[in-house]
């Protein structure tokens, strides 16, 4: 959580101090944290997220994974344009600084080539990054889906980025294919 101007690492420390004071003012207007929570929702919609990773060795898989989301038709660059029934809307690849919402396709945020890192943004308001750990064997996933302002069927939008998820694995992770061990339960 970034409470202030700018952080240096997770800083849980100064998130709880400001969720304790927001319990408190809430306390006087006799609101809980968690009606205040809906009541941010049906503003601004509804954001759900869904995380997990793969676990993978075999760095040239990793290689050959993400290399084939960047030359999705065969040409460099040519990211694909539906994962499943999605449709993908926007593209940031932050390791070669590729993003399809800039005019001339630079990503404006910092990039770098040692670790792999493409973000598609969807149609229907999901946004999916993948990327591989600085620390461990791990392609990480990272799945949001943004409601619209009055879509508060929660249980369709869970269903939604759960079919998103399932998609995103199915045809872009391939963990068959690629002999990718998921997160353990």
């Amino acid at each position: 959580y970034m409470c202030c101007n700018s952080v240096l690492d997770k800083d849980g420390v100064s998130a709880a101090a400001i969720a304790g004071e927001m319990i408190s003012y809430l306390a006087t207007k006799n609101k809980s944290l968690s009606q205040q929570l809906t009541t941010i929702f049906e503003e601004y919609g509804y954001h759900i997220s869904k995380n997990s990773y793969f676990i993978c060795h075999d760095q040239e898989v990793i290689r050959s994974l993400f290399e084939r989301l960047r030359n999705f038709s065969g040409k460099k660059n040519s990211y694909p344009s539906e994962c499943g029934r999605f449709s993908i809307s926007a593209v940031r690849d932050l390791t070669t600084g590729y993003d399809s919402n800039q005019p001339d396709n630079k990503a404006i945020l910092p990039t770098s080539s040692s670790s792999q890192m493409i973000t598609f943004t969807f149609s229907n308001g999901g946004v999916a990054t993948m990327r591989t750990s600085g620390t461990e064997p791990k392609i990480k996933y990272y799945t949001e889906l943004c409601a619209a302002p009055g879509n508060s069927d929660v249980t369709h939008l869970k269903k939604e980025l759960d079919d998103l998820v399932d998609a995103i694995v199915e045809n872009f992770f391939q963990p068959v294919k690629n002999k990718l061990q998921p997160k353990p339960e």
